[in-house]
């Protein structure tokens, strides 16, 4: 049951990701914002000064690190990336369990999401869960196009990745996923943007993948 809940959770996601990503206006969501401190940004310091600490110290220039979900999650955000409104949010994520904390751009069409679940995991069970998720993917949407599904060690913690070219209403999404365990529960979070905009994105989202800090 544990495991049906999760996919059930995960397939939501990515159906969300897999609707019209057309451009829309975008308002920071205050209520939102206060769940997030923004962790210090790359600067250029003069050479005496201590070494930044990683991830931040060989960040693209287009990426920044942020500090989310009370301090225990510390990953690379696009600059700029704003909180997306709950009035978008709902729009985008019309399922009652849509992701707790949303990141997008000014137009709404490149978006980073988290969501803090219910569904209790242990870091070695991971590698259990991978294979019921990718399944239930494949029977859902059997027309993606698959580059890979596996279980990563990143800054210590075992982290479940799946990477898809999903059909939509008007265009392809690329989705970048990836799950782990925060608090004993599973933490999931989706990169995902236009299959227009893969070429420039997909750099960047496994940069973003690779900065992931869990507690």
């Amino acid at each position: 049951m544990k495991k049906l809940v999760s996919v059930a959770l995960l397939l939501s996601m990515l159906a969300v990701s897999a609707c019209s990503n057309k451009p829309a206006d975008t308002k920071p969501a205050e209520q939102n914002a206060a769940q997030t401190t923004e962790a210090a940004k790359p600067t250029e310091a003069p050479k005496t000064d201590a070494a930044t600490p990683a991830p931040t110290a060989t960040t693209s220039d287009k990426l920044e690190a942020k500090k989310v979900l009370n301090d225990k999650v510390e990953i690379l955000i696009p600059k700029g990336f704003t909180v997306m409104s709950e009035e978008m949010a709902k729009a985008k994520y019309p399922m009652d369990n849509r992701p707790s904390l949303i990141y997008t751009d000014e137009k709404g069409s490149i978006n980073i999401a988290f969501s803090h679940t219910e569904t209790p995991i242990q870091d070695s069970l991971l590698k259990d869960m991978k294979d019921p998720m990718k399944q239930a993917f494949s029977n859902m949407y059997q027309d993606a196009t698959w580059y890979r599904d596996e279980v990563i060690q990143i800054n210590g913690k075992n982290v479940g990745v799946f990477e898809l070219l999903t059909p939509a209403a008007d265009t392809k999404i690329y989705n970048l996923i990836f799950f782990t365990e925060l608090d004993g529960k599973m933490l999931m979070t989706t990169f995902n943007c236009t299959e227009a905009q893969m070429e420039e994105w997909k750099p960047l989202a496994q940069e973003i993948l690779m900065s992931y800090k869990v507690q």
